[in-house]
Order: C-alpha cells, then structure tokens, then sequence
C-alpha cells in the first residue's frame, strides 16, 4: 500500500461524518424489515427445522448459527409447535 493513501485512509477516518436524517434511518429500517421478512418462510423454517433440533440436542446454541430461525419460531406459532414436537419426539427416542 502507497503511503499517500495509508494517510488519506487515516485523515478519513478522522473527518466529522455526515449525520443521517429521520428519513434515511425510517427508510434504512423499512427496507432491513422488508428483507427480514421475505428472508424466511415457513416452507424454508420446515425445511430446516430438523438441523436446528439436531444442533439444540447436540449442546450448540442454535440462535448463534442460525438466528433468524429462532426469530421465526419466536413469531410464528404454527412453526414453533412444529419445532416443540419435534423436539419432543426426538428426546423421547434419545432416552428410549
């Protein structure tokens, strides 16, 4: 890396940035919630429900790997009896 730019990369770094107006944070925010919202369906929740169990039975937190999973169950109840009797059926069969 050319100093010049190491410098000009620093002096940037430094300068007073711009602050964000109400309606560029309420936009930013909007399109972030029209993202999360289509990112997961409850085909896609059922068609990764058993990963999730099987990492929760293994001892691995599964809202570090995948978090918009765990928000899904958090909101939709269909999804989260779902998940509660898969659960359920795989501890009965583990302790069996």
């Amino acid at each position: 890396m050319n100093i010049k730019k190491l410098f000009q990369q620093i002096q940037n770094r430094f300068k007073p940035q711009p602050e964000l107006t109400d309606e560029v944070v309420l936009k930013f925010l909007n399109v972030l919630e029209q993202a999360r919202a289509e990112e997961l369906s409850c085909t896609d929740m059922y068609a990764r429900l058993d990963e999730f169990v099987e990492n929760e039975m293994k001892g691995i937190d599964p809202e570090q790997i995948t978090p918009l999973l765990e928000e899904h169950l958090d909101i939709c109840n269909e999804c989260c009896e779902e998940y509660e009797a898969l659960l359920a059926v795989v501890e009965n069969t583990k302790e069996g």
